[in-house]
């Protein structure tokens, strides 16, 4: 395999840019690096941080996403992340996304590298999985990574798998930078998102699985959020043609202080399990009614988190249960209770 990860975190800028320096960013990609380092599915010759002589100007940012995209392979996963300051105005085509490099001027588009550049490279990548983490302002603007946006006019329309993009907020537009503290020190002197997402990765989950998977890295990110004694906004994830069990990176909790496995039965063990961690939402869409079931009960709890979870699985049901009959025995359960 040669999975490949870029990590991108410029954190200085001229004095007169207008752009803001934070120590956070580049802190978070250094352990960025040391946590996929120290992980099995990575290590150190699949892992690259960009080191600061090639943060300056978007064509070596490029330069490094394109090497990792190309390297990529059929079966391989293509990872890149971006920490820093993310900006985007009107008047420019399309309103893209555009993210910070070191020589990046406060009201100058133009010296920003647009996501459309990364979006086209990942996309055209060979790689079977491909996902971007973004960590900056209006990454909860980012469009999803998979072929026929049109808003990526010109990108081909190609996309040789799946895609997720995870971002650091989704209700806002702005992401914070100072560190969190309330989380521990090496935690703490990164922004606050990768903090607890570094977290979750360093120390690794309750669930059985010895293996995080899309969906269980981003609920194990929105509970380390909600729980946290700060205000945080909620991430927000997009796929396109990946499946939320798609492994990413390895779970590095112990075994023994992991929940054994299960499979809920009915309805309420699916509801506790699924709250808990034991299970993904996508093992739980193999059985219409039992889905409906749940979509049903989650729904009217009427608790926030667990709508956006009945959401999630409904948005995960009307793709899964494709066949008119099977749809209409899921949506015979879940009608009532989502329109009422």
């Amino acid at each position: 395999m040669a999975s490949r990860a870029v990590i991108i975190g410029p954190a200085s800028y001229a004095p007169d840019a207008g752009v803001p320096a934070h120590d956070t960013i580049r802190q978070s990609a250094l352990m960025y690096e040391k946590v996929l380092n120290q992980d099995p599915l990575w290590g150190p010759d699949r892992v690259t941080v960009l080191p600061e002589n090639e943060l300056f100007q978007i064509v070596t940012v490029m330069n490094g996403v394109q090497k990792a995209a190309d390297e990529a392979r059929s079966g391989d996963i293509l990872l890149v992340v971006y920490v820093g300051h993310g900006r985007c105005w009107t008047g420019v085509p399309d309103e893209q996304v555009h993210f910070a490099v070191n020589s990046s001027r406060r009201d100058m588009p133009y010296t920003w590298l647009s996501s459309w550049y990364l979006y086209r490279t990942m996309r055209l990548s060979k790689a079977d999985l491909k996902v971007l983490i973004a960590d900056c302002c209006y990454s909860n603007m980012l469009p999803d990574l998979g072929a026929g946006d049109p808003q990526l006019p010109g990108s081909l329309g190609v996309v040789h798998a799946g895609t997720c993009v995870l971002t650091a907020v989704k209700s806002t537009d702005l992401a914070r930078a100072e560190g969190c503290s309330h989380l521990p020190a090496e935690f703490a002197a990164c922004t606050p998102f990768s903090g607890h997402l570094l977290k979750v990765l360093s120390q690794g989950t309750r669930n059985h699985n010895n293996e995080l998977s899309l969906g269980l890295i981003r609920d194990a990110v929105e509970e380390e959020l909600r729980s946290c004694g700060a205000p945080h906004d909620e991430p927000r994830m997009a796929l396109n043609d990946a499946r939320e069990v798609q492994p990413l990176f390895t779970n590095r909790m112990a075994s023994e202080l992991r929940r054994p496995a299960r499979r809920p039965r009915t309805a309420d063990e699916w509801v506790t399990a699924l709250f808990e961690g034991e299970v993904a939402h996508e093992d739980l869409l193999v059985d219409p009614d039992l889905a409906g079931d749940v979509v049903a009960r989650l729904w009217v709890d009427q608790e926030e988190s667990r709508r956006l979870t009945a959401h999630r699985i409904n948005d995960g049901a009307t793709k899964r249960f494709s066949k008119p009959t099977e749809f209409a025995r899921y949506w015979a359960r879940v009608e009532r209770a989502l329109y009422t």
